[in-house]
């Protein structure tokens, strides 16, 4: 229930009282007034009787009845008289205004004026006995009692209250026009102290409001030394209090903020120095881990002793391990220091999955495991080399969870977008850990941190990569039945004909492969390497600072040592033979130092 405001509240605290104290004062003063004038009515009739009785006495005995008509027509004009006639002892009329047939019957005559008449009714009879003697009746100084003798006749006299009740509705009308009038002044005087007491409440409440949303410098003016003034008082206060409070408040935010941004600062220059510090370390160790790796297959083509054997594939694996470990903390890092630089441009999707699906059919078959590719090719706009890191990790982690069954990678075309999908039968993945599968070093199945199960930054790498690309990622998976990567990467317009066809201008069968760069253990294993796939190698020890004497090699493999000028120093080298020769050289540039 709503209740009213603080105004009718006012207006009825006021009038409601003032009303029931009119109502009380005029309905007592009108019933003291209407009481007083029945009783005034009832002397000045029963006057009137007792005189006619007393002048139609001798009438009555002589039975003069002129006089009794004559007395009979003064009565009539006494005010609230209305009829009036003379009845002889026997009930006889004798005189009367009326005709004898319009006169009341005995049961409807009041006897005397001792009783008021009723005041239901408008007019009355009554009816005075008339006595001779009637002075000694009257004589209220007689000494000795007198026997009351026979009555000569009676007098019935018609009487009216009709001037009674106009004289109680004047009296009623006046009395309401001056209750009125009490409660106008009362509504007059109310309204007047209510608004004046609004204005004051409204000025409060808009202060009020204004310093909840915010302006402190807002006051109320002066009102005065009651309660309202000290309520005004009270809230400028307040205010003032407040201001200064949000000032201080506001000031230490500033002063927070500002240390919460220089710590910011301070954390992401320490995280891209911790990531460079990765990146550079994991580049550096990198190419020592390559090294070691044509060593040690250099080792297998050669003839071992048999109980070497299995120690040798034990190094190969680990050599691999560490490979696969250093690729994966490099590739983080870097997306971790958010130095890798997005490409876009189409690819072509048959392409993109068929890569990875063809590196990794020996490793599924060796485990058993089906691995087929659906694809409705079509061309995405992506990066390709951020896209390949994806699909690499995805297919991986499929090929290496699953125990039995197979995995499909599949492409769905869309209307403006692609759906690549990484289906498995592996063992699924827990939904309270569908999140944080993604964090970096979190690995569902390697409680004990084995290092040959990697680090635990594949999905990470494919979240950031992801998210740097705009490809929204999402995983369905159910524990015991597999699991579904799926990206969704918008679809391009088909590439020209020379843009997604190789280039193929023949070159002769037996032209070299030119390796350049330093005479070291790692780029002789290379070269060794090389060979061994029936590959002719020509050496040269730097880049020339001129172009090629000779016809363009085969291929060139580039081992610059001093990280990012050796590789910026590589491609303005390949850039200016592409310009002199009108054509592009294929090559691989193997870095030692830090890459950019």
């Amino acid at each position: 229930m709503r209740l009213p405001g603080i105004r009718a509240r006012i207006l009825l605290a006021a009038l409601a009282p003032a009303t029931g104290v009119a109502i009380l004062v005029t309905g007592l003063l009108i019933a003291g007034q209407i009481s007083q004038a029945e009783a005034e009515q009832h002397r000045r009739l029963a006057a009137v009787a007792g005189q006619l009785a007393a002048l139609a006495e001798y009438s009555l005995f002589a039975g003069n009845l002129e006089a009794l008509e004559n007395l009979l027509q003064a009565a009539k004009r006494e005010p609230d008289v209305v009829a009036a006639a003379f009845l002889d002892a026997q009930g006889r009329v004798l005189a009367s205004t009326l005709p004898p047939d319009q006169l009341p019957p005995p049961e409807r005559v009041l006897v005397g004026f001792d009783a008021p008449g009723p005041r239901s009714a408008i007019e009355h009879w009554r009816r005075l006995p008339i006595r001779a003697n009637q002075l000694a009746d009257t004589d209220f100084h007689a000494q000795t009692e007198q026997r009351e003798p026979p009555p000569l006749g009676s007098l019935l006299l018609q009487a009216s209250t009709r001037s009674l009740r106009d004289q109680t509705r004047e009296y009623i009308l006046k009395a309401a026009g001056i209750s009125a009038a009490t409660l106008l002044l009362a509504v007059f005087l109310a309204f007047a102290f209510s608004r004046g007491l609004m204005r004051t409440f409204t000025e409060i409440g808009r202060v009020v409001e204004g310093i909840g949303r915010g302006r402190h410098d807002m006051r109320v003016g002066a009102i005065g030394n009651d309660e309202l003034g000290k309520l005004a008082a009270g809230i400028n206060s307040m205010a003032a209090a407040v201001g200064q409070t949000q000032e201080q408040l506001a000031e230490r935010i500033i002063e927070a903020t500002a240390t919460l941004r220089h710590e910011r600062d301070e954390a992401d220059l320490a995280a891209r120095a911790r990531s460079r510090f990765f990146a550079a370390a994991s580049h550096d160790l990198r190419q020592p881990a390559q090294a070691l790796g044509l060593f040690v297959a250099r080792l297998q083509r050669e003839e071992v002793a048999p109980d070497l054997q299995p120690k040798l594939r034990q190094l190969a694996q680990t050599v691999v391990n560490l490979q696969e470990l250093l690729g994966a903390l490099l590739d983080y890092s870097r997306l971790d220091g958010q130095v890798v630089r997005v490409e876009p441009r189409p690819v072509r999707a048959a392409q993109a999955i068929g890569q990875v699906v063809e590196s990794f059919v020996s490793l599924a078959a060796e485990k058993r495991l089906r691995l087929r590719s659906r694809v409705q090719d079509c061309w995405l706009t992506t990066d390709p080399a951020l896209l390949h890191r994806i699909l690499i990790n995805l297919v991986g982690n499929a090929v290496k969870h699953t125990r039995a069954g197979g995995i499909l990678v599949a492409c769905r075309r869309g209307v403006r977008q692609a759906r690549i999908e990484v289906w498995d039968t592996g063992p699924g993945i827990p939904p309270e850990a569908q999140e944080s599968i993604f964090d970096e070093l979190v690995q569902l199945d390697n409680p004990e941190r084995d290092a040959e199960k990697g680090l635990g930054l594949g999905l990470a790498i494919v979240r950031k990569s992801a998210l740097l690309l705009g490809h929204p990622l999402s995983l369905c998976s159910r524990v015991g039945h597999g699991s579904r990567f799926a990206l969704a990467v918008p679809l391009a317009e088909p590439a020209g004909a020379g843009a997604a066809a190789e280039d193929c201008r023949a070159t002769p069968e037996l032209q070299p492969i030119l390796l350049v760069g330093p005479p070291r253990a790692e780029t002789e294993e290379l070269a060794r390497r090389i060979e061994s796939w029936g590959f002719a190698i020509e050496r040269v020890a730097g880049i020339p600072a001129a172009g090629l004497a000779t016809t363009l090699p085969r291929f060139v493999v580039l081992d610059v040592p001093d990280g990012a000028a050796g590789v910026e120093r590589a491609l303005v080298w390949l850039n200016r033979i592409a310009a002199t020769s009108g054509q592009d050289l294929p090559a691989l540039i193997v870095c030692s130092g830090p890459a950019p």
